[in-house]
């Protein structure tokens, strides 16, 4: 990762943040970063607004 940013949540954010990240453990195999459980979310909410 080259440019990183540092942001701020809650900690009610971050215990949902981990369990997205235990979502996509199980489902990819792979141990996923905060940053990947990010994305995912902005992908879903895109999708979603889309349709």
């Amino acid at each position: 990762m080259g440019d990183n940013t540092t942001i701020r949540i809650g900690k009610d954010t971050h215990t949902e943040l981990l369990k997205v990240m235990g979502q996509i453990q199980a489902r990819t195999g792979k141990i996923p970063t905060l940053d990947d459980a990010l994305k995912e979310l902005l992908e879903n909410y895109k999708k979603k607004a889309k349709g």
